[in-house]
């Protein structure tokens, strides 16, 4: 089933739409969480998670790619599971925060700062090579490990380690240039 049809049975509010989301996409939503997580019954309490704001979001929101608008939720969902259960702990989302924390503007940021921000990390990814935006966004998106990343693209751990490292140094150069104050 195509990501249209899907949307218009949640539009129809038809329950198959939640089975063809899962069908299609549940893989990808417990990796996120997983990720993120690193347990599999958070990651599969997130998936469903994932389902019923999906159910509730669609509509009034009309994504125009329903496997990255579920990836998105899926990972704010887990980001809120690993902040309310960290309390304090140091935690596998924490440090990969810590790792962009150098490169991203300090200030409380508001809506327009947010989109503006948004833009630049896009910008910023489009002008990297296929392989470099594979490793910022499997590091810092999905949260995935070197270790993974390294495996994903076959190439040494300690090579995925100097590409994150190149890449931050890159990242807060060109927010800078930007006109982000880091």
């Amino acid at each position: 089933m195509t990501d249209p049809q899907i949307i218009e049975l949640y539009r129809r509010r038809q329950e198959d739409a939640v089975a063809e989301t899962q069908k299609k996409y549940g893989r990808l939503f417990r990796s996120v969480a997983f990720g993120i997580l690193r347990s599999d019954q958070d990651a599969e309490e997130v998936e469903n998670d994932t389902y019923t704001k999906l159910w509730f979001a669609i509509p009034p929101a009309d994504p125009a790619d329903l496997a990255a608008y579920g990836c998105r939720i899926a990972r704010n969902e887990a980001l809120n599971r690993c902040k309310a259960a960290a309390a304090g702990k140091r935690v596998h989302a924490a440090s990969v925060e810590a790792e962009l924390i150098e490169c991203i503007p300090s200030n409380d940021a508001d809506l327009a700062d947010t989109a503006a921000l948004s833009a630049a990390i896009t910008s910023f990814l489009s002008s990297e090579r296929p392989d470099k935006r594979i490793i910022f966004v499997r590091r810092y998106f999905y949260m995935d490990s070197t270790r993974d990343i390294a495996h994903l693209l076959h190439i040494p751990e300690a090579s995925v380690r100097m590409s994150l490292h190149r890449l931050r140094k890159r990242f807060g150069k060109f927010l800078e240039g930007e006109g982000f104050e880091i």
